[in-house]
This record gives C-alpha cells, sequence and structure tokens, in this order.
C-alpha cells in the first residue's frame, strides 16, 4: 500500500515512527520560534488563570444557591425582594469574573501557541491570530477555538500519542458551550430555570477547564525541558 506524506514522522524527529491514526500531528524537539519569542511555560500566569476559573467557579456556585432560595421565596414578599437582589448582583459578578478570567486565559493561551508552534510547526491548521481572535466572532466561537486548543494539546502531547484532543478537553468544551447557549454571561436575565441550568454547568466547566489549564502546562513543561 502507498503511504501519504503525514504516515512518516522524519527520522531525525521520531527515529520514523509510524502515525497512521487521524488525530495524529508531526511532532519534532522544541526548535526556536521563528519570530524570536521566547519559549516557556509561565508558571505565575498558570497560577493566575487557575485562580481566576476557580472565582468563577465559586461565583456561579453562590449565584446557583441563591437562585434556590430565590426560587423557595413567596411571591411578592420581602425575603423574595432581597433574594432577587442577591441574584442580580451576583449576576453582574459573574459578569465581571468571565471578563477577568477571559482576559488572563488569552494571554496565557497565546504563549501556549507559541510553545506548539515551535513543538509542531506545521500542526496548526489556523494563523495564530485566530487564538485570541477566533473567541469574538460570533457562532464560530462555538467551535474554533476548540479547532486551535486541540492543535495546541496535540503538539504539546507525548510524541508517542500526538492527539488532538482529549476527554477531559472535549468534556471541558461541551459543558462550557452548553453553559453559554442557557446562561450567557450578562447582567440580564432569563427563564430562572435556564439560568439555573447555566449556572450549574458553568461550575463543572471552571472545575474541568482547571484541569485542562493545569495538564497542558504540565505537558508543555515536560516537552519543552524534558
Amino acid at each position: 500500500m502507498g503511504e501519504s506524506k503525514l504516515d512518516w514522522i522524519p527520522s531525525a524527529a521520531l527515529g520514523s515512527v509510524p502515525v497512521n491514526h487521524d488525530d495524529a500531528i508531526a511532532i519534532s524537539p522544541p526548535a526556536p520560534s521563528t519570530e524570536g519569542e521566547p519559549l516557556f511555560v509561565p508558571r505565575a500566569m498558570t497560577t493566575v488563570v487557575v485562580a481566576a476559573l476557580g472565582v468563577c467557579v465559586l461565583v456561579n456556585a453562590a449565584l446557583l444557591i441563591a437562585q434556590l432560595r430565590f426560587l423557595r421565596a413567596a411571591d411578592g414578599s420581602y425575603a423574595a425582594v432581597q433574594r432577587e437582589m442577591w441574584v442580580g448582583n451576583l449576576t453582574g459578578m459573574r459578569l465581571l469574573a468571565f471578563l477577568v478570567t477571559g482576559i488572563v486565559f488569552l494571554r496565557w493561551l497565546w504563549q501556549m501557541r507559541v510553545n506548539a508552534e515551535a513543538l509542531a510547526p506545521r500542526g496548526h491548521r489556523m494563523k495564530r491570530g485566530w487564538t485570541t481572535g477566533a473567541w469574538l466572532v460570533p457562532v464560530a466561537c462555538f467551535f474554533l477555538p476548540k479547532r486551535i486548543i486541540n492543535d495546541i494539546w496535540a503538539a504539546s502531547s507525548p510524541p508517542d500519542r500526538p492527539r488532538r484532543t482529549d476527554a477531559l478537553l472535549t468534556s471541558w468544551w461541551l459543558l462550557f458551550v452548553a453553559a453559554q447557549l442557557l446562561a450567557f454571561p450578562s447582567t440580564s436575565r432569563g427563564p430562572l430555570s435556564t439560568e439555573m441550568a447555566g449556572a450549574a454547568l458553568y461550575v463543572l466547566a471552571g472545575v474541568l477547564g482547571i484541569g485542562v489549564v493545569r495538564r497542558l502546562a504540565a505537558m508543555q513543561r515536560v516537552r519543552l525541558h524534558g
């Protein structure tokens, strides 16, 4: 049978290890960035991203509790008015937490992409600018960022198992997208049941997101430093 161009990784990279699964990419030892950026795993920023995601988890958990308390309050009562105010305040806090988390996460992800390009120069299906831009495109933001992260994940994974996805990564993304569809972070509120489901999904997505950040950072640290 004939071999495609990607059936074998050059011997200089992996000693002619056969690669025949759909998710494989050609991974080589770390090479200097073509644009001269430093290659490193930002430990401090990784900690900040994990902490920011932790805050999002706590805020959404508090919002879910406030929504449950509001649901149980008698209509028109003083307790209902107070609890509704708490729901509104926590919804605003969630928006602020998401904005801060988004900023630090995208800065962290950019460095992950720089590192990944050095590990797999031809393993990325989209230009680097989409690392941040893909999150801003309506509708496309539900699948393009995952495509980019998949490529970073594959470049950062062990050379003998260069797969573009992982159960943890996929579960996080599905929960994150479902939460966005149910309760997009804003100061406005929809049906309470939908908001409660969205808050619960954001809690789960946040916990898995912490795992994704920690694992990706650990994989790149091993690939870059051995």
